[in-house]
């Protein structure tokens, strides 16, 4: 997402992308535009497929930005507004509901509903989770690692 915190990934790492370091450890690795929902896919599906066939793991360097901060206390000042205005011109979900509606996929009414649906889904998630109690203690590590 270009910056960890505050610095850029330039000032951070020798190589110029996150996934050359694959090398180092024989894995594979794809860079792909990470506002691209197809390209992701694609892939991510490559990555699976080696990984189920026992090709082990991957390296996916999907290049995107974040677009606010880390926490709630972090503005991302540091962050250049012209930078941030570039790459909201590219969010993807924007990009690829155009893209949809524009290739006769899916018309605005249908997209309304699904962003409707969403809505509800969204709100329902997040009652149920206020209403929830608090798990145990002693539940903490339960699903953190494969059986």
């Amino acid at each position: 997402n270009q910056y960890a915190y505050s610095t850029p990934l330039a000032q951070q790492m020798t190589v110029e992308h996150i996934a050359d370091r694959a090398a180092a450890y024989n894995v594979p690795s794809a860079i792909v535009d990470g506002n691209d929902v197809e390209a992701v896919y694609a892939v991510t599906k490559t990555a699976i497929d080696r990984a189920r066939n026992g090709g082990g793991p991957s390296l996916i360097e999907a290049k995107t930005m974040r677009m606010m901060g880390h926490a709630i206390h972090d503005g991302a000042e540091y962050v250049p507004r012209e930078l941030l205005a570039e790459w909201e011109k590219r969010d993807p979900v924007q990009t690829y509901a155009k893209r949809l509606i524009e290739s006769g996929i899916i018309d605005q009414v249908e997209l309304d509903e699904i962003k409707q649906r969403c809505a509800v889904e969204i709100t329902d998630a997040i009652e149920f989770t206020e209403q929830s109690p608090f798990p145990a203690p002693e539940t903490v590590t339960e699903g953190v690692y494969a059986p």
